[in-house]
């Protein structure tokens, strides 16, 4: 008769710093409940919460590339058809009136929508208008703890905030860039290979050169 075996104890769940699960997901805590206190927002300004609605809370909560109205638009189209441009608009609107998510002009164009209502700054692709949240410097710094008071060329301006833009090009578009030079070089050295084949003298073309005795 086999020996019985005695079940090896479990230990306790692997924890995190803060004593939570090793899966905890804070991120997705965050988003949640940045969408639940967007939909809070949409209820007290008497906008019904429609389905509708309830995909442009969604979408812009987890959405970290800043779109603006007609890209939330044009994205949520296929899936709700009866939607229209002023209730997406409206709602952002909204949102951003009740300070749950930042109306941007960093570029020509549409505003951009910002969920991220916690201190950051701004990286912005000037090729292809990319928009990518900056964290604080890591010694906790916020942006408007570095303001300048007062600002001598606007006497009595009470400065609130202050907001660093990082303009410059994303990966993509300096790989790019790169590609596009280098194709440039390639083709500017074939033309003057060309151009120097074309202006040498006809007989030095096919010439040897003569033998040693």
């Amino acid at each position: 008769m086999a020996a019985s075996r005695t079940p090896a104890a479990k230990g306790p769940a692997p924890r995190d710093a803060q004593g939570r699960g090793v899966g905890f997901d804070r991120e997705g805590i965050e988003e949640d409940a940045r969408v639940a206190s967007m939909l809070a927002c949409v209820r007290s300004s008497g906008l019904k919460l429609t389905p509708q609605r309830l995909a442009i809370v969604r979408e812009l909560a987890a959405d970290p590339t800043h779109p603006t109205a007609q890209e939330l638009f044009e994205r949520l189209r296929p899936a709700l058809p009866t939607m229209s441009f002023a209730t997406v608009y409206n709602t952002l609107d909204a949102l951003a009136s009740a300070g749950l998510c930042a109306a941007l002009s960093l570029s020509p164009g549409a505003s951009r929508f910002d969920p991220n209502m916690a201190a950051h700054h701004h990286a912005v692709c000037d090729r292809c208008g990319l928009v990518r949240d900056v964290p604080c410097e890591p010694s906790g710094e916020r942006p408007d703890e570095s303001a300048p008071a007062p600002l001598a060329a606007a006497p009595g301006f009470e400065v609130r905030a202050v907001e660093r833009i990082y303009r410059g090009l994303c990966a993509a578009c300096a790989k790019a860039g790169q590609e596009d030079e280098g194709a440039r070089a390639a083709g500017r050295d074939a033309g003057r290979s060309e151009e120097h084949s074309r202006l040498r003298p006809a007989g030095a073309r096919g010439a040897r050169r003569p033998e040693r005795g």
